[in-house]
């Protein structure tokens, strides 16, 4: 367990929904020569990354939401979330690590990172406000890689009466 997992997502036919989706395809580009870093892109998250999840020892979920003033871009810890059995391949990140805890006993720290974007019509392309964001999107993925592979320095604590 010494590695970053990146995991983007989105439907790449529904405009700005894909912006995980291609901030993890520019990652993977970034990260390419970095061992201690892997970045997947994909559709959905499904039941099978638990493994490669339970594997990593810091998670970056990156996707898109309607569910926001349009070009925010938000940061949250996630925490293992229980979840309903249900066939389905459709799980949200909380969910995931959870399922990775139950099933390999290991659940890594992991935040999120979500656009929230303008449109989500069907075309294959951002919409030109999520574009100009994309490098936003993906300089916060870096900046929070880069957060956890620091080490935590302790500053030294001086003695009462010295």
């Amino acid at each position: 367990m010494s590695h970053t997992l990146i995991i983007g997502y989105g439907n790449v036919l529904r405009e700005d929904d894909a912006a995980g989706y291609r901030a993890a395809e520019e990652l993977q580009q970034h990260y390419r020569d970095d061992p201690g870093v892997v970045a997947i892109a994909c559709h959905q998250l499904t039941p099978e990354m638990a493994l490669d999840i339970a594997q990593s020892e810091f998670v970056v979920f990156l996707d898109a939401s309607s569910a926001d003033e349009p070009g925010r871009i938000s940061q949250t810890s996630i925490q293992p979330q229980a979840c309903e059995v249900r066939f389905t391949h459709q799980l949200t990140p909380a969910e995931l690590l959870s399922l990775a805890e139950k099933l390999y006993g290991h659940a890594p720290e992991a935040v999120g990172l979500t656009l929230a974007g303008w449109s989500f019509k069907l075309r294959n392309k951002l919409s030109r406000r999520a574009e100009v964001l994309l490098p936003v999107l993906v300089g916060q993925a870096k900046d929070a890689v880069e957060n956890h592979r620091r080490p935590v320095s302790l500053e030294p604590v001086s003695s009462i009466g010295s």
